[in-house]
């Protein structure tokens, strides 16, 4: 059995959470390498909605066993609440004894830094993940591990919460940090999560034969390195950050899913070249219900950008498309697809570093028909038929011979049996 990589192509919110539950029927472990509760995962099967911040979407599958890698920064109320409203439901679930903790005062210090940076602020969700990744490379987190050792935990949180007050009292913002009343928290969170806390990196390599998926959080563009800085996430959502955040060697990964929506979407703040803040975007934010899974604000919403897929595709390597939400654009007379920039230094296809020169830049499109709107269950008979519409083909065609990747996967609707497998 191979191991498969489920990546987000674009900004996020590109329904990987689907694709990675569609999937995990294929494997028998499913891991989640990097991010934190600012992820937000949605998933649907039989019409029940299930939303996942911090779990794998694949732990809702009774025969899966559901990895946190140590990538990631884990608010242990957030996960106590998840797992609560999953209750028996769903599969074994192992946490990285190495994954930093997301501690009450994180939440603090993301609230007042974001403030402290005006037009610069990345828009986050508030959920303290910028900064627990800010004490793990200073070296004064807290990993899960430390929360089964009492002298250890003690011993950090005197190091940490010291230098964390005084952040606090520069931004002025009026908390005060107890250092027992943390210790007693986080010491209950251990005592309650012990049997979920262990090596995750060795559990998953006696686990290879078995299969195993790499599911990303957050997508391609916020990657910390190579997304749109400083409008970015804190960590790394590509093959090989998943697989540093998993603990397995990068060379393991036979398979990589890259998951795009037919238009794109994102929340939060920064240049967003094909955004429409008109009756076509309205239409794809409702239609779409492109509302953040975490946040519940409303998604920015725009065509497909090739010129993002591409920078995408190169960090990457896709070795197949995932091309979800297809229905969403039924019944437009016509679909806009972005193929290169047009900026005052000239035409420009692949995409920059520079916010300043991204905000300057102007879409150049290609124009394909568009094809109508379909029920779920026209949809469904459709795809079991082999009838898709032939514009939905000639759009697949022109996504993939652009990419130089085929589609894998073509998702129609936000229930897990509404996907065509296409090999």
């Amino acid at each position: 059995m191979s191991v498969l990589a489920v990546v987000g192509a674009q900004w996020g919110d590109e329904g990987k959470g689907k694709i990675t539950d569609w999937l995990a029927g294929d494997v028998g472990t499913v891991v989640r390498g990097q991010g934190g509760s600012n992820a937000g995962h949605t998933v649907v099967i039989d019409g029940e909605s299930h939303k996942l911040h911090l779990l794998p979407s694949g732990i809702l599958r009774s025969e899966v066993l559901a990895i946190a890698g140590a990538g990631m920064v884990i608010d242990p109320e957030q996960l106590l609440v998840e797992l609560e409203q999953l209750g028996d439901s769903r599969g074994k679930l192992l946490i990285s004894e190495r994954a930093h903790v997301v501690m009450p005062y994180h939440r603090l210090l993301d609230g007042a830094e974001e403030r402290a940076k005006e037009g610069g602020a990345a828009g986050t969700p508030g959920k303290g993940i910028g900064p627990a990744y800010g004490d793990r490379a200073t070296r004064f987190g807290i990993r899960m591990g430390d929360l089964l050792e009492p002298q250890t935990l003690r011993e950090r949180l005197e190091r940490v919460v010291p230098r964390t007050q005084a952040l606090l009292d520069y931004y002025g913002t009026g908390d005060r940090l107890e250092l027992e009343q943390l210790y007693d928290l986080a010491a209950s969170w251990g005592a309650t999560l012990e049997s979920s806390i262990g090596n995750a990196s060795l559990a998953i390599a006696e686990r290879l034969d078995r299969g195993v998926l790499l599911e990303g959080a957050q997508g391609v563009h916020i990657d910390i390195d190579h997304g749109i800085y400083p409008f970015v996430t804190s960590s790394s959502p590509t093959p090989a950050g998943m697989a540093q955040g998993a603990g397995i060697a990068p060379g393991l990964i036979e398979r990589v899913v890259g998951v795009t929506k037919a238009y794109v979407t994102r929340v939060g703040t920064g240049p967003f070249p094909t955004e429409l803040e008109d009756a076509t975007g309205e239409h794809m934010r409702d239609v779409g219900g492109e509302f953040g899974t975490t946040t519940g604000r409303p998604r920015r919403c725009g065509w497909l950008d090739m010129v993002m897929l591409e920078h995408s595709q190169r960090l990457c390597g896709f070795s197949e498309l995932a091309i979800t939400k297809l229905d969403v654009l039924g019944g437009l007379d016509e679909i806009q697809v972005c193929t290169a920039y047009e900026t005052p230094h000239g035409r420009l296809e692949h995409f920059p570093a520079s916010m300043t020169l991204l905000a300057e830049c102007t879409p150049i499109y290609e124009t394909l028909a568009g094809w109508p709107a379909l029920s779920p269950a026209e949809w469904q008979a459709a795809a079991a038929a082999g009838s898709l519409p032939a514009e939905v083909n000639d759009f697949i065609t022109f996504l993939t011979s652009r990419l130089g990747v085929p589609a894998g996967l073509l998702s129609f609707g936000p229930d897990r049996e509404a996907t065509l497998r296409l090999r």
